[in-house]
């Protein structure tokens, strides 16, 4: 989907006004428990429907992230399982290790770049891969104790997905910050700012990823609570994807504050 600079004009303009309602509600309940609270809380007063679509959260154009004041130390620009389908799966049980409450289940938390492999529990180590030759990005994984590549298994993002993805997710970014509380084991948030990030493209993302800037995350965990009782204990992917840390935020994008 194409949008024209006025129609980009207008639906800012839109975004601001829904915003300054937003902000005169002082604190509100959280929409939903834990980490996504914040966001579910924001999308759902700003009218936004949640979806998994390639196509950016407010009127198809500009992408909502949200965070709780002086926390979270990196920002998530878009969460996407590798290709081939499954292989998440594949990499957990395959390089995870085992959880501390649900011993039986592995899961896989780690965070690493394409500068050089990190660490993981002493035991591998992961790297992000550009392979401009095949267009690919790819996850490459090293036995720290033989120091030897994993050629097991592999995982790849193809450029083109990826492409897709930031030209349309991440070319307009509107980022939330809100104060919070606890009362009566509710959290409760007070949105109070908004920063507009724009000017990533395809080819700076890459340069990014290059620099070791833009991070790469593993998040496949548990159920640890649920609606659903007969999914605690479960395999959880909780988003695996590309990151960023909040203070690398102004070498990756252009930053304006919205009023």
């Amino acid at each position: 989907m194409k949008f024209m600079d006025s129609e980009y004009e207008s639906i800012l303009e839109e975004f601001k006004t829904e915003f300054k309602k937003l902000k005169g509600l002082g604190f509100i309940d959280s929409k939903r428990f834990h980490d996504t609270g914040i966001g579910k809380t924001a999308e759902d007063l700003l009218g936004v429907i949640e979806n998994n679509k390639t196509s950016a959260d407010y009127k198809g154009l500009i992408e909502l992230k949200s965070a709780r004041e002086l926390s979270e130390a990196m920002v998530t620009l878009f969460t996407k399982s590798p290709d081939p389908r499954g292989i998440n799966n594949v990499i957990r049980k395959s390089f995870g290790y085992f959880d501390d409450e649900f011993k039986d289940m592995k899961i896989l938390h780690t965070t690493f770049s394409a500068d050089k492999f990190n660490t993981c529990k002493g035991k591998f180590g992961f790297l992000l891969e550009i392979n401009d030759d095949n267009k690919k990005i790819i996850i490459k994984v090293k036995n720290l104790e033989t120091d030897t590549l994993n050629n097991s298994v592999t995982a790849y993002y193809p450029f083109s997905k990826l492409k897709n993805i930031v030209e349309y997710k991440c070319k307009y970014i509107i980022f939330i910050v809100a104060d919070h509380k606890k009362e009566d084991g509710k959290e409760l948030f007070k949105f109070n700012k908004a920063v507009l990030l724009s000017g990533l493209t395809f080819n700076k993302f890459l340069d990014f990823i290059k620099q070791g800037i833009i991070k790469y995350d593993f998040r496949l965990g548990v159920y640890r609570t649920s609606k659903n009782p007969k999914q605690i204990g479960k395999t959880h992917d909780h988003g695996s994807g590309f990151r960023i840390n909040k203070s690398n935020l102004d070498k990756v994008f252009t930053i304006t504050e919205i009023d």
